[in-house]
């Protein structure tokens, strides 16, 4: 006993990791190989384009070089120790290296947090850091995708601590470290700028603080010349086509940011239509986060930036600028996919455990009931979405739906700018059916109605994935008022389809279901959608149903 309350720290620190990397590495391959996140499979096909070292272009720029490199250098790796190409040419393998990186990341993310944490706040916010990151449901769930949200938060908080470390100890070994992790951060997502503010500061800072020793603060000219030198060389060395094909990097760039900021309009964006900007990010953050620790990360992080700058405390600042400036940056995008608050989530909950632990020191009682009951919801929360990696994904249940009950040439309708059903299944590629697309996005008018009539008169079913493109135009009524009142008709079965199978898949934890459909739409649609079957049951003609679409009514 004795012996473990020594130690405590490390059995912390360890069973955080060991729990952490559970969490983060079962079941990566949950979709079967299939890749239902947009960004994997362009991931995953400009890793099949690169060839050490004769060609490095990957030709894709929405993200940096590094990853792409990595995934194919792993890849090759695997090649030659198990003599199976395929590591370097099916997606999905690729995709499951990725998605290997992506746990680890997250769950090293743990080690720089609490050092963090426990230098600025103390050994116990440390701690309660760590344990709430590791059951953080944000976190687990990007860790089971192959994109860098994982590996630019790490590399985010890991360039907060060596901030730290050079302000104690401006070397010229901190200055290259800064350098490197920095220039890979470049290397990983271009948005990576935004890490400037760490060793920013902290030059700042010691500008500060040494501005009477005029010795010290001319021996950081050569740590900042080192620091910069080293950045270009590794952001260069690792994503050396955003400086060698820059049109198509800066082409790449301008359509990202346009798509971010809402300057350059596509229909993937239209379900933040009237969203509200930071409080929209917050009401997330319940999903994100858990609902207690969602609150009390936001109050902690407020208190943190208003709290009086005393001589000892200036230091934080290294810790709190980069999340508030990314948070009011990031934050007034049009575009506000959860995965782009992934870098300040750490921050956020390092504030919530420091303000629990304040609690805490004051009323003891108190603080401790808080902190307890708040491990409890947040680890109940975690599990009950880690249950979505113990069932088959749902396009996949819905798929072997098909695949059982619908003849074979059958004319299967889906939707545009959406995966298709069914997806491939072992000896079944989808081409038994006839798989026509419909153009929900189509702009409403009488066309539209003539153009939805003469295309369910022909099919058999409809197959919806997805709440991606019913969940935004069913709520854009001025917008689309014939495409919402075609959803309301088709859902209550008036349009001669019969709904013949619903499939959904919800965080549950001993009985209670969580239903997440009021999340943002990427919270649900990759990994646990809820797809529905309809099958033609009465055959309309184009004429019905004509009529019953022009319906205004129920």
């Amino acid at each position: 006993m004795k012996f473990l309350q020594k130690h405590l720290t490390f059995f912390t620190i360890l069973f955080c990791l060991c729990v952490s990397l559970f969490l983060r590495t079962y079941n990566l391959n949950w979709d079967n190989g299939l890749l239902f996140h947009p960004d994997e499979r362009n991931i995953a096909n400009a890793v099949t384009k690169i060839h050490f070292f004769s060609q490095l272009n990957p030709g894709f720029f929405a993200y940096g070089g590094f990853s792409i490199y990595l995934y194919r250098a792993t890849g090759d790796t695997l090649v030659t120790l198990t003599h199976d190409p395929s590591w370097v040419s099916d997606w999905g393998k690729i995709n499951l290296i990725g998605r290997f990186y992506s746990a680890l990341f997250s769950a090293y993310t743990i080690l720089p947090l609490f050092f963090i944490a426990k230098k600025l706040f103390g050994k116990k916010t440390a701690l309660l850091s760590i344990l709430l990151y590791t059951f953080t449901v944000t976190s687990i769930q990007n860790a089971h995708f192959a994109t860098t949200e994982s590996s630019i938060t790490f590399f985010g908080v890991l360039l907060c601590w060596l901030s730290l470390l050079w302000l104690e100890k401006p070397n010229f070994l901190f200055s290259v470290l800064l350098g490197i992790v920095f220039g890979i951060s470049i290397a990983t997502k271009t948005s990576a700028f935004l890490f400037i503010l760490f060793p920013a500061v902290a030059v700042l800072l010691f500008i500060l603080t040494k501005r009477k020793q005029q010795k010290k603060l001319l021996r950081l000219i050569p740590s900042i010349l080192c620091f910069l030198i080293t950045t270009a060389l590794f952001a260069l060395l690792l994503s050396p086509y955003s400086l060698f094909d820059y049109a198509d990097f800066a082409a790449s760039m301008h359509y990202e940011s346009g798509v971010a900021t809402g300057t350059l309009p596509v229909v993937y964006t239209l379900q933040f239509s009237g969203s509200i900007p930071y409080l929209f990010q917050i009401e997330n953050f319940i999903w994100q986060l858990g609902p207690l620790v969602a609150i009390f990360s936001v109050v902690g992080m407020v208190f943190l930036i208003l709290e009086p700058l005393k001589r000892k405390q200036t230091i934080r600042m290294i810790f709190w600028v980069f999340p508030l400036v990314y948070f009011l940056y990031v934050g007034s995008w049009h575009t506000k996919f959860l995965r782009y608050m992934m870098p300040v989530i750490p921050f956020f909950i390092t504030a919530g455990s420091m303000l629990l632990i304040s609690v805490q020191k004051r009323f003891i009682l108190l603080g401790n009931t808080i902190i307890l009951v708040t491990l409890l919801t947040t680890i109940g929360w975690a599990f009950a979405f880690f249950t979505l990696y113990t069932r088959p994904q749902t396009r996949v249940a819905a798929s072997t739906y098909i695949y059982q009950h619908a003849k074979p040439g059958s004319v299967i309708l889906t939707e545009s700018w959406d995966d298709g059903l069914p997806v491939a299944l072992g000896t079944h590629n989808g081409g038994e059916y006839q798989e026509k697309q419909l153009d929900m996005y189509q702009a409403d008018g009488p066309q539209k109605i003539v153009y939805l009539a003469s295309t369910l008169s022909t099919a058999d079913y409809i197959a919806i994935n997805s709440r991606r493109i019913y969940g935004t135009l069913m709520r854009l009524t001025s917008l689309y008022p014939i495409t919402a009142n075609y959803y309301k008709l088709l859902f209550a079965g008036k349009l001669g389809y019969e709904n013949v199978g619903t499939f959904s898949s919800y965080p549950t934890l001993f009985g209670v279901t969580i239903n997440d459909d009021s999340s943002e739409e990427t919270f649900q649609v990759y990994d646990h959608p809820k797809a529905f079957i309809f099958k033609n049951a009465k055959h309309f003609s184009q004429q019905q149903l004509v009529g019953i679409l022009n319906q205004k009514n129920l």
